[in-house]
């Protein structure tokens, strides 16, 4: 696997859209693992949201790609810096590619990122408390529920529409020196 990493610019929005959306709604999301399809449906993201996150100065998108920069986008990532901490969203990878490690690695270089720029200590998640089986890789991978609970949004379109009137957000952490455990 040959990946590069790199920050998103205003100009990769639309390519970061079709990503996430492909990673998590829709026809295409079941092909991977990571479908919320018969959770929710419309759009997870759209085009203003994410150029949003690429312009807020507390925090960065980051792209991983296969090979060079034009060969294609494989994996990304939110990261929003919180003082000693950074909160890490919109990670989505590529349905055909997932199961094969992208993901770890991913989740990997944005840990990087958060230790190496700005000092972060740890990092926080969110995961639909639906999502059982995304909950136990994220705690593969070092995770711990910290016991917070958060609303789903519902009412806003922009961050999909419900299937179910009973979902909510659970808090993960896991400390940056943790290693990312394989498998």
């Amino acid at each position: 696997m040959t990946l590069t990493v790199r920050i998103a610019a205003d100009a990769d929005a639309g390519a970061v859209v079709a990503l996430v959306d492909s990673a998590y709604r829709g026809e295409e999301s079941r092909q991977g693992w990571t479908t919320e399809a018969d959770l929710l449906g419309g759009q997870r993201t759209d085009v203003e949201m994410v150029r949003d996150l690429v312009r807020d100065p507390a925090g960065v998108v980051l792209l991983a790609e296969d090979g060079p920069p034009s060969a294609g986008l494989v994996a990304c990532c939110h990261l929003e810096r919180r003082a000693r901490t950074a909160r890490l969203g919109m990670f989505a990878v590529r349905p055909g590619r997932q199961g094969g490690g992208v993901g770890r690695w991913m989740l990997g270089a944005a840990t990087d990122h958060a230790t190496e720029v700005w000092g972060a200590e740890r990092v926080e998640i969110t995961v639909l408390a639906q999502r059982t089986e995304l909950i136990a890789w994220y705690e593969r991978c070092g995770f711990t529920l910290t016991g917070e609970r958060h609303p789903f949004p519902y009412g806003d379109p922009r961050y999909g529409l419900p299937h179910r009137d009973d979902l909510e957000l659970l808090a993960m952490a896991r400390p940056v020196g943790s290693n990312i455990a394989p498998g």
